[in-house]
């Protein structure tokens, strides 16, 4: 009895279970789909790099469980607005004699069977959106489509069906707690009760409307001012003033609009506006924090979205920057070793009867530190922004140095030509230039460089720019000294570049892959103790490409949940708004206004309750984008696959929510 009480609920509420069931769906969709990445096709192939296998399990087990608390939080807080939508309807089965714990079985029942179909759904369309994300997974990581190949990950299902079990048996429990504290007298008179107005006096809210935008204003400053690279104590003031700006907005701005509108008596008594104005004054007052919350939430979302598409096209850009080099190796240095072979990665080589064809173009050669670090180089020049920007991206601490002879060396295999340098020259290679006005300053102003109470010409107006070895994404400062240099020198590597001719390319990027692989399986510390590390051009393409994937699912993941439980909450308030209104919307029938002028507010609420959060975050994010343009390789696709997926989602939201609360009204009648 109890199951068919519970399937004709359904079935009569199928409108009011709508959203939820919408909600449900694309949370399980999401979560299969994100969590049958490792069952690719492109993801295998990715899966053989250790690293990367382990990066990936740590990423996808973490996020799924914070994701799985997100959207717990997301289906109670929605159960909550269903089960108070049908209060009276509890309060009738009460008074007609079934005890709680009999209402309580329905519910449960109710539960599993929209849990059930949910899942079902939710799985099967995760199964199809798995296969775009394949191919998606394919193209960032610039692979052969060719090979595709239907996609279903038996792993993922038995996730999503543990993981959202898990979810549907707290909401039972919430449900049977909810219930064994209702009242029938509350359950009766549920319907009956109104929304508190906070904020009531208009000095008050005007004052504190203003207070809000000087707060986001000061924190835009802030932001665009220093970036990211404010001190720890700066970047958290500036967040937190933009967080208390955002709430503060909220908490005033229909009070401070009801104002303003109030001064207009020919917009404020047009049609019903008053009605719509003073719905919006009320929900939002009422509801500011929530809607402070969402504002955030899709700040987040943006954000996420954006950067995860544009790191694709700064990592294709970078990719594009190849080096000279084939490959590079360096033995690190130990101090305490006597015996100079151990420190020597030429005499390393040859214990491990490693050895170079003559198709194997290579050049030796050795990186020292000298007594001088950045700091006592551009202290004059640095700002305090470029000196935190220099720590964070440690590039701070001893300048490293080559002799002229290996630098030479280096540049003879590219095909260029010697630099001569006399015994009181000295030349600067590096790309700080790039991230700091400081060198460029320094080179500008300075004709010499001190070395230990000596003065060092520096040959060179600009920088360098071209690396000595193969240092993909990351910045170097050296600085080429004379192979007579009298100062204190401390070896730090001994390395060699590696070019191959191209008839041979695809042999010796095995060979030196097959090299590099075991030496970080640590193959030969019995033969010599030494740390080798080194890797291929194209080991290291395939590592950036494969930290763009991990960095754009968790986006996308998060991203996409973040859209949804956002668009949840406010399309289940605003249902909740309209059954509590109802009251309301047949007054307006009664002194004649027509169905068409009802649409229309209702179409109006429910667009302005929607754009307020997402416009704010909007704002939000074109200053936080702007803030750290530096890091990214802006590009108008990117704008673009960010702005389809927030229409398409919030904007379904927004329809279904308009459609339910039109249906909500006029089933009143």
């Amino acid at each position: 009895m109890f199951s068919k009480i519970a399937i004709n609920n359904v079935k009569r509420s199928f409108k009011d279970y709508s959203i939820y069931f919408l909600t449900l769906t694309l949370g399980v969709c999401i979560f299969y789909s994100f969590n049958s990445l490792d069952s690719q096709y492109a993801i295998q192939e990715m899966n053989k790099n250790t690293i990367f296998r382990e990066s990936l399990e740590l990423l996808m087990s973490g996020t799924s469980v914070f994701v799985s608390v997100i959207l717990g939080g997301l289906i109670v807080y929605a159960n909550n607005f269903l089960i108070k939508k049908r209060k009276r309807e509890l309060g009738l089965y009460m008074t007609l004699g079934m005890s709680k714990g009999k209402i309580s079985r329905i519910l449960i029942v109710e539960t599993l069977l929209i849990g059930v179909v949910s899942l079902i759904v939710g799985i099967g369309l995760g199964i199809i959106v798995s296969q775009g994300l394949s191919v998606l997974t394919a193209n960032i990581l610039s692979m052969d489509l060719d090979k595709y190949k239907f996609v279903f990950s038996l792993g993922a299902m038995m996730k999503s069906i543990v993981y959202f079990g898990i979810i549907y048996l707290l909401v039972m429990i919430f449900n049977q707690f909810t219930i064994s504290k209702y009242k029938l007298i509350d359950l009766l008179n549920a319907s009956k009760r109104n929304e508190e107005v906070k904020l009531k006096n208009p000095f008050v809210s005007v004052l504190t409307f203003i207070l809000s935008v000087a707060f986001l204003i000061f924190a835009y400053m802030r932001i665009l001012e220093t970036g990211l690279n404010a001190e720890d104590t700066d970047l958290i003031i500036t967040i937190l003033m933009g967080v208390f700006g955002t709430l503060l907005f909220f908490f005033s701005l229909s009070s401070f609009f009801i104002q303003i509108a109030q001064k207009n008596k020919g917009f404020y008594f047009k049609n019903i506006n008053i009605f719509v104005l003073r719905q919006i004054n009320n929900k939002v007052n009422t509801n500011f924090l929530s809607m402070t919350i969402i504002s955030l939430m899709l700040f987040l979302t943006i954000s996420l979205i954006f950067t995860a598409f544009d790191l694709k096209g700064t990592i294709d850009k970078n990719t594009a920057n190849t080096t000279p080099f084939d490959a590079s190796a360096f033995l690190v240095v130990n101090q305490e070793e006597e015996d100079p072979a151990v420190n020597d990665i030429e005499a390393y080589l040859n214990n491990i009867d490693f050895t170079f064809e003559p198709y194997e173009k290579h050049a030796f050669f050795d990186e020292y530190l000298l007594d001088l670090t950045i700091e006592d180089l551009l202290s004059q020049y640095l700002s305090d922004e470029e000196k935190i920007a220099i720590q964070e991206n440690y590039m701070y601490g001893p300048v490293s140095a080559l002799k002229i002879s290996d630098y030479n060396a280096i540049i003879n295999l590219t095909g260029q030509e010697s630099v001569d340098l006399k015994e009181d020259e000295i030349l600067v290679v590096s790309t700080y230039g790039k991230i700091i006005q400081a060198l460029p300053e320094y080179m500008k102003n300075e004709e010499n460089i001190i070395i230990e109470d000596k003065a060092y010409k520096i040959k060179n107006d600009v920088a360098i720019e071209e690396n000595i070895k193969i240092n993909r994404g990351s910045n170097f400062f050296y600085l080429i000294i004379p192979d007579n240099f009298t100062g204190n020198l401390q070896l730090e590597y001994t390395s060699f570049n590696v070019i191959y001719e191209d008839r041979y390319n695809e042999k010796s990027e095995q060979k030196f892959t097959t090299l590099f692989n075991d030496l970080d399986e640590n193959k030969y510390r019995s033969i010599n103790p030494g740390l080798v590390i080194g890797s291929t051009e194209n080991q290291i393409k395939e590592q950036e490409k494969g930290s763009a994937a991990l960095f754009i699912f968790l986006g996308l993941f998060l991203g996409l949940i973040f859209i949804i439980s956002s668009a949840a909450v406010m399309a289940l308030q605003q249902l909740s708004d309209a059954s509590d209104s109802l009251e309301r919307y047949k007054s307006l029938k009664k002194i004649g206004v027509t169905d068409k002028l009802i649409n229309g507010a209702i179409l109006n609420q429910c667009l302005i309750y929607f754009l307020l959060p997402l416009g704010l975050a909007v704002i939000h994010s074109i200053v936080g984008i702007k803030a750290v343009s530096g890091m990214f390789h802006f590009n108008y696709e990117s704008v673009l696959i960010s702005s389809l997926i927030l229409v398409i989602i919030y904007g379904g939201y927004f329809y279904a929510t308009y459609v339910g609360v039109k249906n909500i009204v006029k089933g009143s009648n």
